[in-house]
């Protein structure tokens, strides 16, 4: 009788190449894909549920359901399904079918805001506005496979909306017999057990659609299991010990490396003092498996820097500020010495060529012009506008980027310019910038551009405009006078921006072409640049600790990750079927 196990370890190694075992920090309470709140449910959630369409970690855009697609005019785009999609483990056998795709979609654009704190995001607020209030009529099924969408104004990327996580195909559930804990849907793998705060197993799917290259079936795994520990030091115990095969999140990798480092260092430690016995220093090596870890660090489109907060006297006035002022906004922009961040932060890279890193595949190599460290500008602007060391900047920052926002703070401070560090939410309102993560809803520019083109955000965003030309006038001559300060009306601040901005924004959704969309997306970018509603900082990354023998888990430019094509047992890129495939 075997007490703990009578598998050998080459048939426990082969098991194993067949489980993959990750740990998260953040729990997992629902999996549905409008009702995620944190990074460990989408990763699950794009395991259980595919989309028309799917990001790949190429960059590059591939159906998924879609076997076809057909643009009928400016407006409509047309859909046919692939054939016999199953869906996952249901009461009776079951399709996946037009009406389940419609019954989704329209449930998404039906959406609804349940406080103020939790706000649309940018691309459910785009997916609401193409669709329009008759939100019946924007869909049309024609068939068991084929249906019809209708947009209320033309949007070239509209493919590229439909590969974000809330465009996940959730089929009808109360048909299919699916709950917040087996949810049913078309992925690669399905829900097996779900144990809140501890274990997820997911399970293959056995009728998965998609294929390799080779026509091999997918996917490679029988099962992923998903763990909850919080201790990092357990977690590092756990994946040196070949417990773990992977630990994705900034936030995890941050609190268990300095671990896996120490016991490396204790583990040299031990094979020196032992070193004149070879056979158990050899032994001791076979046991640590420090050496097979591996940190991986990937660009995504997500920026810091800070947003600008101009606050509100009254619906229509807005109470001047030098924040009001262009040029005052490009000084700051040109006071940072951003090189400085790689030396806190050496998997980031200093924002001078966009809004976000240049990682998407381009036709062109145009890139849009950042700002660049001119200090002396910057001192220049600030004399002519009379900002002098009694004017404070008020800055509200969350605990965790007080050390970069504290360095950009001496870098204006080495210009002129003080500032004072607000940590408490209740600050908000008083504060002129706001340090934030500027994240893309989905693999296009025009997820930044659609909130300068929003009417309502008017009273947020200055563009186009070179400020309370007034107020720099008053402040130059009147330095020492605080209390005449002017109110300007909202409707002449943005004036000059709807005639510039908006115009060339939907020109750029009419664009098909895309060598002439990227242009207009630089011409874009460097307007939005140039009025500096926002300071990009650096660009951030995404991290993964692994074990050296998973090799196929490289994330999207979104963070998103697939799973379907992941086999432990290969060292070798596993490719998709890939069509050359273009809409019409």
């Amino acid at each position: 009788m075997c007490i703990f196990s009578c598998q050998t370890k080459e048939e426990k190694q082969q098991v194993n190449q067949k489980i993959f075992r990750y740990n998260e920090l953040e729990i997992v309470k629902v999996l549905e894909p409008l009702s995620i709140t944190n990074e460990a449910e989408r990763r699950l959630v794009h395991q259980i549920y595919n989309g028309l369409w799917r990001l790949e970690n190429d960059g590059n855009f591939y159906p998924s359901l879609a076997d076809s697609t057909f643009r009928v005019d400016s407006l409509t785009w047309e859909f046919v399904l692939k054939p016999n999609i199953r869906l996952h483990s249901t009461k009776n056998e079951a399709f996946l079918s037009a009406k389940d795709v419609v019954e989704s979609l329209t449930k998404w654009a039906k959406r609804e805001e349940k406080n103020n704190q939790n706000k649309f995001s940018v691309q459910t607020q785009i997916f609401k506005k193409l669709i329009g209030e008759d939100i019946e009529s924007a869909f049309e099924i024609i068939d068991e496979r084929k249906f019809r969408i209708k947009l209320q104004m033309p949007f070239a990327p509209f493919l590229k909306l439909l590969s974000c996580t809330e465009a996940l195909i959730v089929p009808n559930q109360e048909k299919r017999f699916g709950n917040k804990f087996s949810p049913v849907g078309s992925g690669a793998f399905y829900v097996d057990y779900f144990e809140d705060n501890r274990k997820i197993t997911l399970k293959k799917n056995q009728h998965y659609f998609h294929k390799t290259i080779k026509l091999d079936t997918l996917p490679f795994l029988d099962e992923i299991q998903v763990y909850f520990y919080q201790n990092p030091e357990h977690i590092a115990y756990n994946i040196l010990n070949d417990e773990l095969d992977w630990l994705p999140s900034n936030e995890q990798v941050q609190k268990v490396l300095p671990f896996i480092i120490q016991k490396e260092k204790e583990e040299r430690q031990r094979e020196n003092r032992t070193n004149s016995n070879k056979n158990k220093s050899e032994k001791q090596s076979e046991r640590f498996v420090s050496k097979y870890i591996q940190l991986d660090s990937f660009p995504v489109l997500k920026t810091a820097g800070f947003e600008v907060q101009i606050s509100d006297t009254s619906e229509v006035a807005l109470k001047a500020n030098f924040f009001t002022i262009q040029s005052f906004r490009q000084a700051l922009n040109m006071g940072l010495y951003r090189e400085n961040l790689k030396g806190l932060y050496s998997y980031s890279t200093s924002a001078h060529t966009g809004i976000f890193p240049t990682i998407l595949p381009k036709n062109t190599q145009n890139k849009a012009d950042g700002y660049y460290f001119h200090p002396q500008t910057s001192k220049d602007i600030l004399q002519k506008i009379g900002f002098d060391s009694t004017d404070v900047v008020k800055v509200l920052a969350k605990k965790q980027d007080t050390t970069w926002v504290n360095l950009a703070r001496q870098e204006w401070q080495k210009i002129g310019v003080n500032s004072i560090l607000y940590l408490d939410e209740i600050n908000k309102p008083k504060a002129d910038l706001i340090a934030t993560h500027f994240e893309a809803g989905f693999a296009d520019e025009s997820s930044l551009f659609w909130q300068y083109f929003d009417e309502k955000s008017y009273n947020k965003f200055l563009v186009e405009k070179e400020g309370f030309l007034e107020f720099e006038n008053q402040k130059i001559k009147e330095k020492n006078q605080r209390d005449s300060i002017p109110s300007i009306d909202k409707n002449d601040l943005f004036s000059l921006k709807k005639l510039t901005f908006d115009s060339l924004f939907i020109e750029y959704l009419k664009e098909n072409d895309e060598i002439e969309r990227e242009k207009l997306s630089i011409q874009l970018q460097n307007k939005l640049i140039r009025s500096a509603p926002f300071f990009e900082v650096f660009y951030l990354q995404t991290h993964q600790i692994r074990r050296s023998y998973i090799s196929e888990i490289v994330p999207n430019v979104l963070g998103i990750y697939y799973f379907d094509r992941l086999d432990k047992s290969v060292l070798e890129s596993v490719k998709l079927i890939r069509e050359d495939y273009m809409y019409e």
